[in-house]
């Protein structure tokens, strides 16, 4: 019997490599937004936590410093929002290329699939060709005696 071959192996190998590559990308991207959301967390309870210790302070200075902190704090955040907003559509694009070699692997796939379906559809006929031929010969030699 002959060995299934697909013959755009290669590309396909080539297709899960990129498929792969997309894959990874797009964890890097998502790992940057998850650790810009973690920033702006920390400083929503940074901000809470020092007009909680804080706002009712009566020293001037002390008032005068948490203002000074708390508009750092605003400044921060609006950077990271920014950088938020960047890293959100770098990570739209990553799974968009992710979804596209997702597709073409996908289609590569069931083209194998289909050909290996067919590849044992023709091993069973030839195997039962093979029988018949088989039976036949036996029944032939079986009425000459």
């Amino acid at each position: 019997m002959k060995k299934f071959v697909f013959k755009l192996q290669k590309l396909l190998e080539v297709r899960q490599y990129e498929q792969r590559q997309a894959e990874a990308e797009l964890g890097k991207a998502n790992a940057e937004v998850s650790r810009i959301q973690g920033e702006l967390d920390t400083i929503a309870k940074n901000r809470v936590s020092s007009i909680k210790n804080n706002g009712s302070a009566q020293n001037l200075y002390i008032q005068s410093q948490l203002s000074n902190y708390l508009y750092m704090l605003d400044q921060k955040k609006e950077v990271l929002l920014e950088d938020l907003v960047q890293a959100q559509m770098i990570s739209d694009q990553k799974r968009e290329v992710v979804r596209e070699c997702l597709k073409n692997t996908k289609s590569l796939e069931k083209l194998r699939e289909k050909q290996l379906s067919e590849w044992k559809k023709e091993m069973i006929r030839e195997e039962e060709n093979i029988v018949d031929d088989v039976v036949s010969a036996k029944g032939n030699n079986i009425e000459s005696r």
